[in-house]
This record gives C-alpha cells, sequence and structure tokens, in this order.
C-alpha cells in the first residue's frame, strides 16, 4: 500500500506490479527473434485480432460495471472484521477488530477513504464497503468509478486497427542511399529472450537448497529454525 501513497488520484490504479510487461514479454516471446519490421507487422496483427476479440466480449456484456470488478467487491465483502461507526447517512468511522485497531473515516458522498485506496483504484476499499453494505439499498456497483464501466470498455476497443497487405506488397521507397544491417557479434549462449529483472524483484528458487523438514528454500535442514525439533531429531539420527 505504501507504493501508492504519493499516486494522483486523477488516473485509476487498480494494481501496482509488472503483471502487465510481463504478460506482453510472454505473449510475444515466439516472435522476439523476427527481424524489426517484421515484429512490428506481427504485433499490429496479435493486437488486432486482440482488440477485434474484446470487442466481441464487450458487444455480449451487460449491466454497468466489468463484472470481475463486482467479482472482486463480494469476494472483498466476505468476513470483513470491521466495525462501522455513523457520523451521517455519507460518513462513517470504520474500525478494524481483531489487529490493527486502526480506524478510517468513509466518505460516500465525496467518495474517499482516509486509506486513500478508493480514491487510487476507483474500486470501494474494504472499509466504504463495509459502510455501504450496512446501508439498505445501497448497491456497491454505484460507487464504483465509471473507469471500470462497460461503456468505457467499449470505448477502449471501438477503434478498429486496419488490416494490411504482406511486406512484399508494400510500396518501395528510395532515399537515394542503403541502410545495411548492422554487424552482430556473435556470443555464447545464443541471444536472450527473457528481460532482466530488477533489483526489486523477487526470485526465483533455481540453485537453492531445500529443506527437507520445512521446505523452505535457503538453508539446510540442520539449521532449520521453522521445523518440528523431533523431525529434525529422527532426521539426525537416520543419517
Amino acid at each position: 500500500m505504501w507504493t501508492r501513497s504519493q499516486f494522483s488520484t486523477i488516473c485509476k490504479v487498480d494494481y501496482v506490479t509488472n503483471n502487465l510487461a510481463d504478460c506482453f514479454n510472454k505473449w510475444i516471446e515466439p516472435h522476439k527473434s523476427m527481424n524489426l519490421d517484421d515484429l512490428m507487422d506481427k504485433l499490429r496483427q496479435v493486437l488486432m485480432i486482440k482488440w477485434n476479440l474484446r470487442r466481441k466480449i464487450a458487444r455480449k456484456l451487460q449491466g454497468l460495471i466489468l463484472p470481475h470488478i463486482i467479482k472482486k467487491m463480494n469476494e472483498d465483502s466476505r468476513n470483513l472484521e470491521l466495525e462501522v461507526a455513523e457520523c451521517s447517512e455519507k460518513i462513517a468511522e470504520v474500525t478494524e477488530l481483531g489487529g490493527s485497531g486502526f480506524r478510517f473515516v468513509v466518505n460516500l458522498q465525496e467518495r474517499t477513504c482516509s486509506c486513500r485506496k478508493w480514491q487510487v483504484s476507483g474500486v470501494p476499499c474494504k472499509h466504504a464497503i463495509s459502510f455501504i453494505a450496512s446501508l439498505t439499498n445501497a448497491p456497491l456497483v454505484n460507487y464504483v468509478d465509471m473507469y471500470y464501466s462497460i461503456e468505457k470498455f467499449r470505448a477502449a476497443y471501438s477503434q478498429v486497427i486496419p488490416a494490411m497487405v504482406d511486406k512484399s506488397q508494400w510500396p518501395k521507397s528510395d532515399h537515394g542511399f542503403f541502410m545495411h544491417p548492422p554487424l552482430l557479434k556473435a556470443t555464447a549462449g545464443g541471444p536472450k529472450s527473457e528481460r532482466y529483472k530488477g533489483c526489486t524483484e523477487k526470485k526465483g528458487n533455481e540453485g537453492k537448497h531445500k529443506s527437507p523438514i520445512c521446505k523452505d528454500y535457503g538453508h539446510h535442514w540442520h539449521k532449520c529454525k521453522k521445523g518440528n525439533p523431533e523431525d529434525i531429531s529422527t532426521l539426525m539420527a537416520v543419517r
């Protein structure tokens, strides 16, 4: 949550991860070895197909808000350990029970919560959901930003990416010179197809030792601090 503390509330963001970049890189991985002009044309084609698929999906959607947002709010509304103290019909204090005990102020008229998650994401946070659920005739979908509306989803994919003929049929241009491809120096192991991960990203467990006691990585069984002492004693006796 701290990563979003200084985010602007104008652009609605429902998550802060590298998932989009990772998914896109995985999506185009089979085409990365192509020449640049062929790669750009292939990306145009796969995006054209994807946009057309999204338009077909959009035509079948009904209601006000996208289904996955409604599903997320329904999941967030379960097992809420929160206490709601109404100040008025639009304002309430929501206290977390059995945990931090922090208190947050929810304003339904301004669509704000002091945790700022509602303002940043555009989707009611658990504090707002708890307050809304305590009211009568107050559907959750009425408090979701229109950024997540079916109408906006349809508008996002309404434009058609134009179809094109293949490269052999493109117009030939003459600039008075010929640009040769760059000279490539062979490297051991072949070209890299995966991106370099940042220092803050979680690395995999490749090469790490797995403890047979706690099943965690990074330490040996005789240094395990999470396992059952009896299991460790048994393993020492066997070895």
